[in-house]
């Protein structure tokens, strides 16, 4: 029977705990410290086949805390999928975490991530990730906190593992288990279709909830060092859930980019090189060519990963010994040269431009995936002049041929202004990156909003200030504000006159401001009647 509402936990923690040993104590207790008054938490922990004292661990924890604890023994088996399937049977919470027992919870995890889940009413909460003892986890999807991340949109469906809140009415209507028959990547089938599934996912950028440990040996190692058969079978088997499910398009594109990146990058990748069977490196790359003609549409190639795109349309093409000269150069680690034209950029691999292979510019060119850096360090009114002050660069480009512009642009309508800015030296940005020339990173911009277009004074809206750097003929453009030293804010409450009363008796006044959440900086202008004694 299951419990009454009130008196269900708010999260069932469900724990694998095979040979966890050297972990497995201080993720128990990272789990038992999320309990607090008004706040419930059950865990389930199951030990399959372990040979480091794992299982007797379980069992001590359980006679320690018999109303929080609950541990079972299983058969050994190569995944965790039959352990997580019994706790999602035998658990009772409101939500669900899967936890590795090499894993830890960070103190009011769980509680965050709940009220996340309450507030906005998502069925999947994606916890920040960090990770321990030098292992290295993905950091894309949380570059911000997200109310309703859409998974065909943002980078979330390119985190997989079930370290996850999941609502259990999802779990429960969309029957979510993990497959037992799958030998590596049953997480990630299981944690796809519940954002599939979801009505909403939501993101927890601004607090670290889960710290990933490197994984131990064991029982359960094959699923991290999977064969190649193994790698392909997985591939074969998420490509082609994503085509049974979605249909044809930008949705089914950015799904689709994630498993060519991961699946079937790795599956290229160093396992590939290390194989000694020609004939299984055969049958991988020829395995490979067919996935890319039947759904390597342009859109899925425009999201890849440089030279990951060189060496999927190398295969794609049919070309295996240019493609695995290119494996070669990316696995021995040699720098490309970087050549800039016409507003783009691009790396020169192996086969750029090569008139015999033909490989498409466009897989070679990384101008979107170059990030503008700024800050902003002084704003200041002159009279009717907006004054601004700060540093801006593209990563990767130095500071050559500068073209950079202040623009203004209105919220509702799109309008816009744009104002020339000045270079000014950056000393300290050329000091801290002696790889790439920064000199000329510093600018300095004034805004004339008596005379916005040139003639007339800035037209009445929300008016957000945008950064378009520009170097050699590249172009990134930033929102400004965001990204500040600490002494910048307007101190003109009542706003500043850029234009005295005009034959209707009314002045142009602009007020500055702070966008909620983000803190953009924006320009609000309007018409009123001069204020008494100005």
């Amino acid at each position: 029977m299951n419990p009454h509402p009130k008196d269900r936990p708010d999260v069932s923690v469900i724990v694998d705990a095979a040979n966890a040993m050297s972990h497995l104590g201080e993720c128990l207790n990272s789990v038992l410290a999320q309990v607090e008054e008004g706040f419930r938490v059950e865990v389930l922990a199951f030990d399959r086949g372990s040979q480091d004292g794992s299982r007797e661990l379980l069992q001590q924890f359980a006679a320690q805390y018999p109303t929080l604890v609950r541990c079972a023994a299983l058969p050994p088996s190569e995944t965790p999928a039959d352990a997580r399937n019994a706790g999602i049977d035998q658990s009772t919470g409101r939500h669900l975490f899967f936890l590795s027992g090499t894993d830890r919870l960070t103190p009011g995890a769980l509680k965050r991530m709940v009220a996340t889940a309450d507030e906005h009413e998502a069925d999947v909460v994606l916890g920040k990730v960090a990770g321990l003892d030098g292992q290295k986890v993905a950091a894309s999807m949380f570059a911000r906190s997200a109310a309703d991340a859409d998974p065909y949109a943002s980078r979330v469906y390119w985190s997989l593992s079930p370290d996850k809140l999941f609502r259990r009415s999802l779990v429960e209507r969309a029957y979510l288990r993990f497959p037992t028959d799958w030998r590596m990547g049953e997480d990630q089938i299981f944690t796809a279709l519940a954002y599939l599934n979801a009505d909403r996912v939501s993101v927890v950028a601004d607090m670290v909830c889960v710290q990933q440990a490197k994984r131990v040996g064991g029982v359960n190692t094959s699923r991290f060092n999977g064969s190649l058969t193994d790698r392909m079978v997985l591939t074969r088997q998420m490509i082609g859930m994503v085509a049974e499910r979605v249909p044809p398009g930008p949705a089914r594109d950015h799904l689709m980019a994630r498993h060519f990146e991961l699946e079937l990058g790795k599956a290229t990748g160093a396992p590939y090189r290390a194989c000694d069977d020609a004939q299984l490196r055969w049958n991988v790359v020829s395995e490979c060519r067919e996935l890319l003609e039947t759904y390597g549409t342009p859109g899925v190639f425009e999201k890849l990963p440089r030279p990951l795109s060189v060496r999927l349309e190398l295969i794609r093409q049919g070309r295996f010994a240019e493609a695995d000269r290119l494996i070669a150069f990316e696995l021995d680690r040699e720098k490309p040269e970087q050549l800039i034209e016409g507003g783009r950029v691009y790396r020169v691999y192996p086969f750029f431009r090569d008139q015999d292979v033909r490989v498409p510019d466009e897989m070679y060119e990384i101008t979107r995936t170059l990030k503008a850096k700024h800050r902003l360090n002084k704003v200041w009114w002159a009279g009717s002049v907006l004054r601004l002050s700060g540093h801006g660069y593209i990563e990767q480009l130095p500071t050559k041929a500068p073209n950079s512009k202040v623009i203004l642009r209105e919220r509702r309508t799109g309008a816009e202004y744009r104002f020339r800015v000045f270079t000014t030296p950056s000393p300290k940005l050329r000091a801290a990156s002696p790889r790439v020339e920064r000199g000329a990173a510093g600018f300095e911009a004034r805004l004339d909003l008596a005379a916005a277009d040139g003639y007339r004074p800035i037209a009445g809206g929300l008016w957000d200030l945008f950064l378009a750097v520009s170097f050699q003929g590249v172009v990134k453009e930033v929102r400004l504000g965001a990204v500040r030293a600490d002494a910048v804010q307007d101190r003109t409450a009542q706003g500043v006159v850029v234009a005295p009363a005009d034959h209707s008796g009314l002045e142009t006044v602009c007020h500055l401001y702070w966008t909620k959440g983000a803190g953009n900086l924006t320009v609000e202008a309007s018409q009123r009647r001069p204020l008494p004694g100005a």
